[in-house]
């Protein structure tokens, strides 16, 4: 009897302990508390936890050209084809542009060009540009900054002799811990937190910087705290001034951790599909728009191309890897494909979910696909990464 009663104590001890920490993290981060149950309770769509946000607006919108009967370019067969894949695959969005024309524009029952999706690591994909803009207005000197010399914090230490490259290519030697819903860990506070820098500049080294691939979400964090403090500018406004509002984008939303608080540059940016296609065109165009150059054409090249430390990745952007070598092709949901690109020269913006944009410069190409950002897994596990942009070349009319 006397065991029972400890088992029972022991056991309401175990229970009791989660209310309890919930309870003293909602009287001490209210805001922690409301996004830790937001993040399993708001519906897809619902970007409700993903506040406070700044806006980058631009004010002279990309005008697309769309093909009509006669001029497509792509059989009408294999569009037909990839938007019932996209359909079956939960998809939100497709959006197919071959030569610069749209082929194809489908959305989901419930959404259309105008509503907004969360783009989710996506993001990343964004940073380089603005990194090579800041240096373009001196700000930045060049990717070969140590990044003590703009995070004062680590100048006395080995992560100050991390170079801005380093970080671009996922080969910072930091630690990348796996997420966690514990909202006391650091590596949920860095992404839920109301002050993540203090959380950030914590970050520990795990190995030796430039020498191997890692994927982490803190060195793209690291990224945008540089920008920030290297063009004293909060980062929506930096985003608006040299990227969004240049290349024609519409509206995107960058969520802030906190009123007036950092800007987050490792996922989440919200904006719509159509967006993203500007995105991907003015990497296709070698970082131009309607001949006007925004960003450096050498900067887009390097940017593209695989890094020393691995055949998959870029600066923050991913690569056709044609010799299969990327582990996440086998370990992570989404990146998963039955055959190679068939263009090696093929990179993409890729966030959880099998958030898109595909950019195959040889067949001037560009596909955006967007679907569900939440849950444990909202990407089919079926998902083939590669049967959007092979059945479109496939397909290509001679």
């Amino acid at each position: 009897m006397r065991l029972l009663r400890i088992l029972l104590i022991v056991l309401g001890a175990i229970i009791s302990l989660p209310v309890l920490l919930f309870s003293y993290l909602y009287v001490t981060e209210p805001v922690v508390a409301a996004r830790f149950v937001e993040m399993f309770t708001a519906k897809e769509g619902d970007y409700s936890a993903l506040t406070p946000r700044s806006a980058a607006v631009g004010d002279r919108p990309y005008v697309f050209s769309r093909a009509k009967d006669g001029e497509f370019t792509i059989t009408r067969d294999a569009l037909s084809k990839m938007q019932d894949y996209a359909d079956a695959h939960n998809s939100f969005s497709l959006i197919v542009i071959h030569r610069g024309v749209i082929q194809a524009e489908w959305y989901a029952t419930g959404w259309d060009a105008a509503r907004p999706a969360q783009s989710q690591s996506m993001h990343k994909s964004v940073l380089p540009l603005l990194i090579q803009a800041a240096i373009e207005r001196g700000a930045i000197e060049s990717v070969n900054d140590s990044i003590g010399g703009y995070i004062p914090e680590w100048q006395n230490d080995s992560r100050g002799d991390i170079t801005i490259e380093d970080l671009l290519v996922m080969s910072s030697g930091l630690y990348a811990p796996p997420f966690s819903i514990n909202p006391y860990s650091d590596d949920f506070l860095v992404l839920f937190g109301t002050d993540i820098t203090p959380v950030l500049l914590r970050t520990t080294m795990d190995g030796v910087a430039g020498e191997a691939w890692e994927y982490n979400n803190s060195a793209s964090e690291l990224l945008g705290l540089i920008l920030e403090r290297a063009t004293a500018m909060p980062y929506a406004q930096f985003l608006e001034e040299v990227l969004w509002g240049p290349m024609g984008g519409l509206r995107a939303e960058v969520w802030l951790d906190a009123e007036n608080g950092k800007g987050h540059s490792n996922c989440c940016l919200i904006t719509t599909a159509r967006d993203w296609a500007v995105f991907g065109l003015m990497l296709l165009n070698h970082g131009a728009r309607d001949g006007q150059q925004i960003v450096s054409a050498d900067f887009v090249r390097q940017m593209t191309s695989p890094a020393a430390t691995s055949p998959w990745y870029g600066y923050q952007i991913w690569t056709a890897d044609p010799g299969g070598e990327n582990p996440w092709l086998s370990l992570t949901k989404g990146y998963q494909r039955t055959e190679p690109f068939l263009r090696d020269d093929t990179y993409f913006a890729s966030g959880y979910g099998a958030q898109r944009v595909y950019v195959v410069p040889s067949e001037d190409l560009v596909i955006v696909r967007m679907g569900p950002s939440r849950g444990p897994s909202p990407v089919r596990p079926e998902w083939d990464n590669a049967y959007l942009v092979n059945t479109a070349i496939r397909h290509i009319v001679p």
